[in-house]
């Protein structure tokens, strides 16, 4: 028999005998990254903001506002946390996840609020949004890979009003 009509019929009984790989449920997958995202958030409130970012973070991860060609996994983690301040929380929530057609990757994005004592004793609120990528880990779990926040613009100051100029006498 020709070599050729061998390998061809060796890989079509091949390819019968392996069952096709299924697409990923990716309205499952999305609710698996949506639930991360709320398990880490309700970790930073129950056990501080440095210990959910450290347990959720996927062993290669960096962040773009410290140098991620430098720091990547914890030591990323650290340098960007620092330590837990007392009287700071972080909360966050996702307004919006997907997930990539393999299911290997997703992303949460979404609004987050920091609480901190001031200097004066006040408490100083800041807002923004938030962007969670996160990876499926070879154990099937979800770690995120990168993590980023913009806090919200300032809201300038209204121009003062026109002032009105002053009617002449007698009008």
């Amino acid at each position: 028999m020709n070599k050729r009509i061998v390998i061809g019929l060796f890989l079509a009984v091949l390819s019968a005998l392996t069952p096709a790989q299924a697409a990923p449920d990716k309205e499952k997958l999305k609710a698996e990254v949506a639930a991360m995202e709320d398990a880490f958030c309700a970790m930073a409130k129950a056990q501080g903001i440095n210990a959910a970012f450290a347990h959720f973070a996927a062993p290669d991860v960096a962040f773009i506002d410290t140098d991620p060609r430098k720091f990547r996994g914890p030591a990323a983690v650290q340098e960007r946390m620092g330590p837990d301040q007392p009287g700071v929380s972080l909360t966050w929530s996702a307004y919006f996840t997907d997930v990539s057609d393999d299911g290997t990757l997703g992303y949460n994005y979404g609004r987050f609020e920091s609480r901190r004592p001031g200097r004066d004793g006040q408490e100083v609120v800041r807002g923004g949004w938030f962007l969670s990528i996160w990876k499926r880990q070879p154990d099937g779990a979800w770690k995120y890979v990168m993590d980023t926040g913009v806090p919200d613009r300032p809201v300038p100051p209204a121009p003062p009003a026109a002032p009105i100029a002053p009617r002449p006498p007698g009008n």
